[in-house]
């Protein structure tokens, strides 16, 4: 059985062209076109059995008793049924449906404001400073803070930054099981609906506003403990921002956002705004937070994405850190929105700032740093 009226309506006239099936289902052809795109029938091939997509089951055995008397059973990828659940894109239809404002055409300001949505590592639960709905919170405090200051000193441009870990995920550690107040697909719709409210609420104040993210540890799809399945590419942080990024492109009065992530198969992503060079890592491949200057020494010495950046922006490390690195180069490794940071408590024996981090850029600079 679909999921949805418009996937069904898909199904059932295969023949028809999208601008047909526009008009029968009583939607437009660019609508068709991207629940083609995003997959929605696909939970519609599901096992009669199991009540579980095909698709997902990796293997099959005997151990469940059929109607016809045999025996069967079934493996199949969390991770997967997770992404394919999230694909609906339902939910941020609905979070943007009316929604409408004319975006300055001019800005004021010669520079470009950066809020870092770092570490959310949203469904983590069983910390000090509680679970989901007080990161929810902090968050949605922190967009309103960080409008007033844009609102006060009207920069030319926006990052709103998924620097990673948007979410806890099931499969990075075994006491997940346990910690865990969300499953896999309401992680990933808890934070995209924040990026929504967080894109709605900033994209009126400046010309332009980027979306930016990149991969990550917590966001890498896995198909068991400690097992990567894929590629960087294969990470729910960036299928967030191409979910995003297909349903906002439709619609008409968000036109001055842009999303922007790393070339395929690579890690980290680079953005040119206020005559200012900026590279963003999640920071999970250094050795460290001492070893940032080290592993970015080694993109250079490599040419490889953001190795002639004037500022890179790292996470991972739950804490706020601002380092010099060569000749005016700088290295910001930003703080960690989760409750407690528990994890960095533990290992440094000191308790870290909550909160976004922001900080303005200007002609290879950086300035007005602070968390808000």
């Amino acid at each position: 059985m679909s999921h949805c009226g418009i996937c069904a309506g898909i199904e059932a006239n295969p023949d028809l062209s999208n601008v047909k099936l526009g008009d029968v289902l009583g939607t437009t052809e660019s609508s068709v076109r991207r629940h083609k795109r995003a997959g929605h029938n696909a939970l519609e091939d599901v096992d009669p059995f199991f009540n579980v997509p095909n698709s997902i089951i990796t293997s099959r055995g005997k151990s469940t008793r059929l109607a016809d008397g045999s025996w069967e059973k079934i493996s199949f990828s969390p991770a997967k049924a997770a992404m394919l659940e999230a694909r609906n894109y339902d939910d941020i239809e609905r979070a943007i449906e009316g929604y409408t404002f004319s975006p300055p055409t001019h800005a004021k300001g010669k520079h470009t404001s950066n809020l870092n949505a770092a570490d959310l590592q949203i469904g983590k639960a069983s910390q000090r400073g509680g679970g989901t709905p007080e990161t929810v919170e902090r968050v949605m405090r922190s967009f309103h803070r960080f409008a007033d200051d844009a609102r006060a000193t009207n920069p030319e441009h926006i990052i709103l930054a998924d620097n990673g870990d948007p979410i806890e995920g099931i499969f990075n550690v075994s006491s997940q099981k346990y910690t865990n107040d969300l499953d896999l697909a309401a992680q990933i719709r808890t934070f995209r609906r924040l990026m929504i409210e967080g894109i709605k609420l900033l994209a009126p104040l400046v010309p332009r506003i980027t979306y930016l993210a990149v991969p990550s540890n917590h966001g890498a799809v896995r198909d068991g403990y400690q097992s990567q399945a894929g590629n960087s590419d294969a990470d729910f942080g960036l299928d967030i921002s191409y979910a995003l990024e297909d349903v906002f492109s439709e619609h008409k009065s968000l036109k001055n956002v842009e999303f922007v992530r790393p070339e395929p198969m690579y890690s980290t992503a680079v953005i040119e705004t206020s005559n200012t060079k900026l590279a963003y890592n999640h920071g999970h491949l250094s050795k460290g937070q001492n070893g940032h200057h080290s592993w970015w020494a080694a993109q250079d010495h490599g040419r490889m994405p953001g190795w002639d950046a004037d500022l890179l922006v790292t996470a991972h490390y739950h804490n706020l850190k601002v380092e010099q690195s060569g000749d005016e180069r700088w290295i910001i490794g930003v703080s960690s929105s989760e409750p407690s940071s528990d994890w960095f408590t533990d290992a440094s024996g000191q308790q870290a700032t909550r909160g976004m981090t922001a900080f303005d850029v200007s002609d290879g600079m950086w300035s007005n740093l602070r968390i808000v």
